[in-house]
């Protein structure tokens, strides 16, 4: 072959090996707000229905298990607890491992995981037995699948991030319409034990949802905090680089540990707790409410399914609201979290199915309202170049409120009788989250409007976000060019070898 056709040969392929991994990777320099992004919001969408939704409808569960193994209710709860903190409080480990591999690849593995989790539990014979390989290993999985997609739907969507985000976490609400009555009549007709691993064949599915996670890029995303990080490590790396071992640096680098640092991130995570406190108590103990009326088991066990399908319904119209309404996005969500508390006080005066179905409806809504905006704020106070780790830590947060939430809630009716105390402390620690919001009102320009664009005076503004992000560290207003910043590292280096 002519050496000047091989050369142009050669050279088309390779444009076109690159153009297609571009093609691929999704690279661009901001979300695409579309395209590919609505088949990983219909990932995460089922990943919810079996992660999220399955932890809500054990509630159906609980009350077999109760019957079966004769433990109190504080001991049986923690069954689910433990499930679900495993899922939130595993998620910096999720996160981490996203940044070493691929969201796509932990959400397959997951999804493998949860199946074995509940496929051992078949052969359960005591609520320690449960705990383990339901609320442990189950939990690590459903947790390997659950941060990873939503952080995959952040990294996808700007403009539209509460929409997308309304679309996908909706799975829950379709989940416990769904699995509720299903647990039910399985557990009827093959025993709980049975129905368990059913589900496990169920969960294997989350292998599908991970390949629909095809991974994204953002050209320069993150490379101010990139600079900014690495210019800092530069100007102190003379002074630490005998007591720091790089292991450790990289050990909190991938788990974004200095997220913890920035005052608004934390002041939402801890607000996060006490709305997740309060939150988590309704769940377990509701169908075992409403039989303590005297409602019938199958109607009783509807219940979660009705708060379900509102749920399903709400969450996607409120993500699209509050993309387009004229009010900031935290208000929008205190809204929610004051109509949930009101909710939980209403619960105990709900003497009839019908009152307690008109419950379910307003709780759906309000749930419906602020769930939608959990990683919308998370991504406001992170940024998306950290949107993992910060879902990883607001996560660890949600995931220690649900550890405590429903054993209190067990312990309670263990102490009064009847689950009244329990919602009237829900709706207790759901008030005093919103008290706790109050602190990231802005102090200055006190409007209901939306926000402008443009970060506030002591907000560092990270260009790849589209959003105001906090960054953790300030650079000094001095501009470094490459070359200086290399000059700088190569000479630090050297002192550190001299020094030793």
């Amino acid at each position: 072959m002519n050496p000047f056709k091989f050369d142009c040969l050669r050279i088309f392929c390779f444009r076109s090996a690159e153009f297609w991994k571009d093609r691929r990777m999704q690279s661009a320099g901001k979300p695409p707000d579309g395209g590919w992004g609505w088949m990983v919001v219909f990932g995460t969408f089922l990943v919810h229905v079996m992660a999220i939704g399955s932890y809500r409808s054990l509630g159906v569960f609980y009350v077999e298990f109760r019957e079966v193994f004769h433990e109190s209710a504080g001991n049986t709860s923690f069954i689910s607890s433990v499930f679900i903190a495993t899922i939130l409080m595993c998620s910096p480990i999720a996160s981490a491992l996203s940044n070493l591999t691929s969201c796509r690849t932990v959400v397959i593995a997951g999804g493998v995981i949860s199946a074995v989790g509940l496929g051992v539990s078949y052969f359960a014979r005591n609520i320690v037995h449960l705990i383990i390989t339901v609320g442990l290993i189950t939990g690590f999985g459903n947790s390997l699948m659950y941060s990873p997609s939503l952080a995959m739907v952040g990294k996808y969507f700007d403009k539209r991030h509460a929409t997308a985000n309304g679309i996908a976490i909706s799975g829950t609400g379709v989940s416990m319409f769904v699995l509720s009555p299903l647990f039910q009549f399985l557990i009827d007709e093959y025993s709980w034990n049975g129905a368990l691993l059913i589900f496990a064949a169920i969960t294997l599915n989350g292998c599908v949802c991970g390949a629909l996670l095809r991974p994204t890029h953002f050209k320069g995303a993150g490379e101010a905090v990139e600079a900014e990080n690495e210019n800092e490590e530069v100007t102190v790396s003379s002074k630490t680089c005998k007591t720091i071992i790089p292991f450790c640096q990289n050990v909190l680098e991938t788990f974004d540990v200095t997220l913890l640092k920035s005052r608004s991130f934390l002041v939402y995570s801890l607000s996060l707790f006490g709305l997740t406190l309060g939150n988590a108590m309704i769940f377990v103990h509701l169908v075992a409410h409403a039989q303590a009326l005297g409602v019938e088991k199958t109607q009783a066990a509807f219940l979660p399914s009705i708060l379900g399908i509102v749920e399903a319904v709400a969450r996607p119209i409120n993500g699209w609201l509050s993309d387009r309404l004229p009010v900031r996005k935290l208000y929008f969500y205190m809204v929610g979290c004051v109509g949930l508390g009101i909710c939980n006080i209403a619960i105990p005066h709900s003497q009839t199915y019908a009152a307690l179905v008109a419950c379910m409806v307003f709780y759906g809504i309000s749930s419906g309202i602020f769930y939608p905006l959990i990683a919308v704020l998370v991504r406001k106070y992170s940024g998306v170049s950290r949107i993992s780790g910060g879902l990883g830590w607001a996560f660890v947060f949600q995931g220690a409120a649900y550890l405590l939430g429903q054993p209190i809630a067990g312990w309670l009716y263990d102490a009064t009788g009847n689950y009244d105390m329990s919602f009237y402390a829900a709706a207790t620690f759901i008030f005093v989250s919103v008290v706790v919001l109050l602190l990231l009102v802005p102090k200055k320009g006190k409007s209901w409007a939306l926000e402008s664009g443009k970060p506030a005076p002591d907000v560092p503004h990270d260009e790849c976000d589209g959003v105001v992000g906090l960054q953790v560290r300030q650079l000094p207003d001095v501009t470094v060019t490459t070359e200086e910043q290399n000059k700088t590292a190569h000479e630090s280096n050297c002192a550190c070898t001299s020094q030793r």
